[in-house]
């Protein structure tokens, strides 16, 4: 993961948003288990402290906004995305053609189709489907 960072940081200089706490953290769980969605995973909880938001070129990356408002605020997305295994799938990013999501029931990160829901591709490591979505070449 340190590597895909370092990536990030010379490649895109992100900024990094609001800084995430645990009180953001705790608001945003709280409002996706009320809607019966899957929970953040905990290395994307730990790749937001470093980068809470990301836009690059047609990618996004969510992040936890305290007023979720924002586009990539994480809880907006994934309360107007209607999937049918939400309680399963948390998505975590965008492009234009496809959304990135963690499969909790089979601890996986899945590049997803956004028009049919298709799964594309499975990943077993958040740095992997982060450098696909993102298309970042080392």
């Amino acid at each position: 993961m340190l590597t895909l960072l370092k990536r990030i940081k010379n490649k895109i200089h992100p900024s990094k948003g609001e800084p995430l706490t645990q009180a953001l953290i705790s608001q945003a769980t709280q409002i996706l288990a009320q809607h019966h969605i899957a929970s953040i995973p905990s290395d994307y909880l730990h790749f937001l402290h470093f980068c809470n938001g990301l836009q690059y070129q047609d990618a996004w990356l969510l992040g936890i906004f305290e007023q979720h408002t924002q586009i990539n605020d994480i809880c907006r997305f994934n309360l107007q995305i209607s999937h049918p295994l939400s309680q399963d799938i948390i998505f975590l990013g965008f492009d234009e053609f496809d959304l990135l999501g963690h499969n909790q029931k089979w601890n996986t990160y899945q590049i997803i189709d956004k028009d049919d829901f298709e799964v594309l591709e499975e990943y077993q490591d958040l740095e992997t489907a982060l450098n696909y979505i993102l298309k970042i070449e080392a």
